[in-house]
């Protein structure tokens, strides 16, 4: 199993940073969307927000470290190769994706201070960049949550293109991230 990205695949590490990522964007939104369910200041409610909190400020840390990866491991070629307007696109998406997950938690980080309530990622604080100020608070709590539903719109065509290509397309681009024991795997008649 090569650690690095090779011609046509993408090593373990991209690919554990992948689906490692997947799998906390999707707790992150099942916090969240759960968390509603529960009285205001119920411990429920308190407990999932910390959780998305966290997994928040882990999961940015996860994507620079993600995008240093990908910087030093250009990614295998897509065989087939696709047509010029669909690897714009691919781009396009990756760079709004990536976006995207820098910026939420930024902005949820920016929000609680403009709140008023101090954050700590597992027990270190972290400093104070705003002060408190409830109008900005209330705006930034806003473009959370936009941010967010683009997000997962985002990630949801992205999630599509991937069986689109592997699927109708039949090329090699979800073949690319998947573990080794199914990147074999290949649509009936291919």
């Amino acid at each position: 199993m090569a650690l690095k990205n090779d011609s046509s695949r993408y090593g373990a590490v991209s690919r554990a940073l992948h689906w490692g990522i997947a799998a906390l964007v999707i707790g992150i939104i099942v916090f969240v969307e759960l968390h509603e369910f529960f009285p205001k200041d119920s411990t429920e409610r308190k407990g999932l927000m910390m959780l998305h909190i966290q997994v928040g400020m882990l999961l940015f840390g996860l994507t620079a470290l993600r995008l240093a990866w990908r910087a030093a491991n250009p990614p295998p070629a897509i065989a087939p190769a696709p047509q010029a307007w669909e690897a714009r696109l691919a781009t396009l998406m990756h760079v709004a994706l990536y976006a995207t997950m820098l910026a939420l938690p930024v902005l949820g980080v920016a929000m609680a201070q403009a709140g008023g309530k101090p954050l700590a990622f597992l027990g270190t604080p972290l400093p104070v960049f705003l002060a408190e100020n409830k109008a900005l608070g209330k705006t930034l709590k806003e473009a959370h949550e936009v941010v967010g539903n683009i997000a997962i719109g985002l990630i949801a065509f992205h999630a599509v293109a991937a069986f689109w290509h592997h699927f109708v397309k039949g090329d090699n681009t979800l073949a690319r991230m998947l573990p080794d024991w199914l990147a074999g795997v290949r649509p009936a008649g291919r």
